[in-house]
């Protein structure tokens, strides 16, 4: 069974619940959502962590600045990415993975795509058994819940 973390949003009296596929995702929502409401009086959000196996609560995204998200250029402009991208593309024959067109038969770009997104599983964003080659026009259709 796919692990879920659910998180309880709270505005006052009002709760709601939202889901998420890792806790790092999870913590990356309650960030968001608390800057977007800490001019409300009395919010919180909280969720058991599996890992820690206790009860988490936040009432300020200063509590959780290490999950901040950061921009997707700041991602692609890293040299841990650039450097991992380079190995795919020295290792790996330059065939896309959905329509099986190569670079050098059919003169067609080729990119080094995330099998499983990065907004959903962002710690898989550095695995290197979750990148794959995708000619420019099969990456640009793919969206993101499809892998």
């Amino acid at each position: 069974m796919e692990l879920q973390i659910e998180v309880t949003l709270r505005d006052g009296t009002k709760y709601r619940t939202r889901k998420y596929k890792s806790e790092l995702s999870a913590k990356r929502g309650i960030f968001k959502w608390l800057e977007q409401h800490q001019h409300l009086p009395d919010i919180s959000a909280s969720y058991f962590s599996p890992e820690l196996r206790q009860h988490q609560s936040f009432d300020h995204p200063e509590q959780l600045q290490m999950a901040q998200p950061q921009a997707n250029v700041d991602f692609y402009q890293s040299s841990a990415w650039r450097k991992l991208r380079l190995q795919v593309l020295q290792t790996r024959e330059h065939r896309c993975a959905i329509c099986n067109r190569t670079q050098a038969e059919h003169n067609i770009a080729v990119e080094v795509d995330h099998i499983k997104p990065r907004s959903k599983y962002p710690e898989l964003a550095l695995a290197l058994d979750n990148l794959q080659i995708l000619c420019l026009d099969c990456n640009r259709g793919k969206a993101d819940d499809e892998y």
